[in-house]
């Protein structure tokens, strides 16, 4: 609510926690004070959000792993595997 009424906090921003400072974001307002602009920064939010999680996606590092649970698949396929 303090948002859509022209304030731009952001606690994410301001206590510095997790890792969202590793991020490139900037705090979603709305200066009109009324639910329309409460609508408005939270549909911001949202897409602000989408990109986060694609910020944080690229950072993940590339391994190789193995996927434990494909082998109890093929197995049911191929009764001739489980030797």
């Amino acid at each position: 609510m303090l948002r859509a009424s022209g304030i731009k906090l952001d606690l994410r921003n301001f206590d510095h926690y997790e890792c969202y400072d590793k991020f490139d974001w900037e705090i979603q307002w709305q200066k009109e004070r009324d639910s329309l602009a409460r609508y408005l920064a939270r549909i911001s939010e949202m897409t602000k959000s989408i990109k986060m999680i694609q910020q944080a996606l690229e950072r993940i590092p590339k391994s190789s792993y193995e996927n434990l649970e494909i082998r109890c698949f093929d197995r049911e396929r191929d009764p001739k595997k489980i030797q």
